[in-house]
């Protein structure tokens, strides 16, 4: 139950800053801002929201690859002090783009150069060297760089259920003022897509934000959590011991008699 009364509160205090009360009402007024009305604001926020994420999961990644093997593997570890390096110098990078401030690229590039070659010492560490190991090193640089620009971007959909839902809650409310005007029929049906409407909204919007929400965190939060490690699984079996050889009685008796509790007497029934 804490887990669905806290998306309950953040639900409703997410109504709350967009103005909403069972769709666009009138009720409350805008706190913060209407998501129909500015997309892009929404969009950038969301993302921003799970830049501040990423960040909080790289530094416990970096306590965690610390625990695990030491300052050494804290340091060369993609989810450790290099892929934080990496992904702090991108985010400066993209500062730059976004506000045009050229200390900010110089200072991003930098950092993540350096973060980069970490990166890449850690990850060529754990190849077989040479040539392959080198190619190898660079693929798995690759996919490290658009990781971290795909996992930041994908917090775009926190702001896309938002959307969503002030969508579907425009159109309930807008088909129940159309049937409210047309008499006691259409109070009465107008009473019924209300609370259908919103029941169907909520019910869809709960569905995708849950498997969205842990898709985030499995995906782009708890990947630079965990590290695969401890001792492969073997299933419990029962011992069997089989005897060979002529005239060799390979029953539970001879068995029982080879294990040293004595001769075994059989009885008749």
């Amino acid at each position: 139950w804490p887990f669905v009364a806290g998306a309950g509160l953040a639900a409703t205090l997410a109504g709350v800053a967009y103005g909403e009360f069972f769709g666009p009402t009138g009720v409350l007024p805008v706190l913060w801002l209407e998501p129909l009305e500015e997309p892009m604001r929404l969009l950038a926020t969301a993302v921003g929201l799970g830049a501040v994420l990423l960040a909080v999961a790289y530094a416990a990644g970096i306590v965690n690859r610390w625990r695990e093997g030491g300052p050494a593997a804290a340091l060369y570890a993609t989810t450790g002090i290099a892929g934080a390096a990496l992904y702090l110098g991108l985010a400066a990078v993209a500062g730059y783009i976004w506000l045009g401030q050229a200390a900010y690229g110089v200072l991003g590039a930098a950092i993540a150069t350096a973060g980069l070659a970490l990166v890449g010492v850690g990850l060529y560490a754990t190849t077989a060297g040479g040539v392959g190991g080198a190619v190898q090193t660079g693929i798995q640089l690759f996919d490290a760089v658009v990781r971290i620009g795909s996992n930041v971007v994908s917090f775009a959909r926190l702001a896309a259920f938002g959307l969503t839902h002030a969508a579907l809650g425009a159109i309930v409310w807008d088909g129940t003022t159309a049937l409210a005007g047309r008499g006691p029929v259409g109070v009465a049906a107008a009473v019924l897509v209300f609370l259908a409407g919103n029941a169907l909204a909520f019910a869809l919007e709960a569905l995708v934000a849950g498997v969205q929400a842990l898709r985030l965190e499995f995906y782009e939060l708890f990947s630079r959590l965990f590290e695969g490690e401890g001792r492969p699984f073997r299933p419990w079996r029962l011992p069997v011991e089989h005897l060979t050889g002529p005239g060799t009685d390979v029953g539970p008796l001879a068995t029982a008699e080879a294990a040293g509790r004595g001769p075994a007497r059989k009885e008749e029934a």
